[in-house]
């Protein structure tokens, strides 16, 4: 199965409402891709969002928007100044703190933790899977999902592995963290982990409320799709629930 078949079959089979998105590293923007025009103009995460609906995004260190996303995604080394006070209960330019981290100590401590060793220089690209050429490899997938795709993923990640305690891993951190800097950074250690993302409570009233992210390395994504035939995608179970989604769907729910 090529790319392009591995990701009808798993929309198809999914039932999914959204397209899977691959990321990927190029040297240069690919033509028509759709980006901010600017840096420091807007959060990243409904952008990426229009991968999931048939775009493709590309981002460089121009065109990060804010810069939490320019951090996460690995274009600058630090977020701003004060960000320790942002992300508990502090004031920064006027503008009270967010409230997730009870103290400016462990705020900064966290944010230390997922700097970059070596700042990105390519082009960051996102687009749907089924856009990818036989000679393309995404680096990680990213799922925009409701309760049930998600919970569909999760027994597919389990299907072969049911005992296993680490297939996911969900974490605090930022909206893109969730859906690059943390997978990336779990690939590159060699572990074959999807994260469970979309948290940000500042992220959320962004996107539409019923959605969550799966992100996992393309080749996990091989390896649990294999053999989706013979899970319980072919259950009246899974059919029943499908058919739901399928139905609200077309109610525009």
């Amino acid at each position: 199965m090529d790319i392009k078949e591995l990701a009808q079959n798993l929309k198809e089979k999914l039932g999914l409402g959204n397209l899977p998105v691959g990321m990927y590293f190029s040297a240069t923007k690919p033509e028509n891709a759709i980006s901010f025009k600017t840096k420091g103009n807007g959060c990243i995460l409904p952008l990426i969002y229009k991968s999931a609906q048939g775009k493709m995004v590309a981002i460089d260190q121009d065109t990060t928007g804010w810069n939490c996303s320019a951090f996460y995604l690995g274009y600058q080394d630090w977020i701003f100044d004060g960000i320790e006070c942002f992300l508990s209960d502090g004031v920064v330019n006027g503008r009270a703190g967010e409230r997730f981290i009870k103290t400016s100590l462990q705020a900064k401590s966290f944010v230390e933790s997922y700097k970059p060793k070596i700042l990105n220089t390519n082009v960051t690209v996102f687009k749907p899977l089924s856009d990818f050429e036989p000679d393309e490899k995404p680096e990680i997938v990213i799922l925009f999902v409701n309760a049930d795709e998600l919970s569909a993923l999760v027994y597919l990640l389990h299907f072969n592995a049911p005992e296993s305690d680490d297939r996911i891993v969900t974490r605090f951190i930022s909206g893109c963290g969730s859906i690059v800097t943390l997978p990336m950074k779990l690939k590159r250690e060699g572990k074959m982990q999807a994260v469970w993302g979309m948290h940000d409570i500042s992220v959320r009233r962004r996107l539409p409320k019923e959605l969550m992210t799966l992100t996992m390395p393309y080749e996990l994504l091989i390896e649990i799709t294999k053999d989706m035939d013979q899970s319980f995608i072919n259950t009246e179970s899974w059919k029943a629930i499908k058919d739901r989604n399928t139905k609200n769907a077309d109610l525009g729910e």
